[in-house]
């Protein structure tokens, strides 16, 4: 695996990636694996909140948990995907639901990857790297 890239260090913030989850611990671990690797982040403990991040800054790409108080991120990820602002942000749905049909509730919902919980934080990042271009 590559050095981690130390983005405080490199000047330009990477690109922003937007990261929900209602547990704190998963928020943390997703935050510093990105962090340590050149991204920006901005985290959301709710759906709702979510949408307040987007309209101050469009991510490249969406870390997105499903079962969460409130709004679900299979209403978060539907929500974004009819809005032309943010269509086009690709949407990681994290969650422990591993049932054939939540995996094409997701998908439905506009999702381009359903990962499942417990995940492997290199697996994650691995992803996003695929969606998206790694920080220079």
């Amino acid at each position: 695996m590559p050095e981690p890239r130390d983005a405080k260090k490199a000047g330009a913030p990477g690109p922003l990636i937007v990261v929900v989850d209602d547990d704190p611990a998963t928020l943390r671990i997703i935050e510093m694996l990105l962090d340590r690797n050149g991204y920006s982040v901005r985290t959301a403990n709710s759906g709702e909140n979510a949408l307040t991040l987007l309209r101050e800054a469009v991510p490249a790409a969406m870390v997105l948990d499903v079962n969460m108080p409130g709004m679900s991120g299979f209403d978060v990820c539907q929500i974004i995907k009819r809005d032309e602002r943010f269509d086009k942000i690709p949407v990681i749905l994290l969650t422990a639901q591993s049932t054939p049909q939540d995996f094409k509730t997701g998908h439905d919902a506009g999702a381009v990857i359903y990962m499942v919980k417990p995940f492997k934080p290199e697996r994650l990042l691995q992803v996003i790297r695929l969606l998206i271009a790694p920080p220079a």
